[in-house]
């Protein structure tokens, strides 16, 4: 048996549906995996980036190069561009 997410509200006639509120056990909490930390320590999310066809080009050829993946080649490049 399927549950329909929302209930009717209290003051049905300005809002006839709210959210159900998340029971607080099930909400995560911030973890120190989710500080900044060293390079090799991060936690890795994905980016998504519109960049010049050009450029893709390039920096799959400096990958391939370097023997590395895309992802890295960028990465160090935007680390190398961040103020610490």
């Amino acid at each position: 048996m399927s549950r329909n997410p929302l209930s009717k509200a209290g003051d049905a006639g300005l809002h006839p549906s709210a959210e159900r509120a998340e029971p607080s056990y099930l909400r995560r909490a911030a973890t120190t995996a989710d500080s900044v930390g060293a390079p090799d320590k991060d936690k890795l999310v994905d980016l998504g980036v519109r960049v010049p066809k050009s450029l893709r080009k390039s920096v799959r050829a400096e990958a391939e190069r370097r023997g590395m993946r895309v992802d890295d080649v960028v990465a160090e490049a935007l680390r190398e561009r961040t103020p610490r």
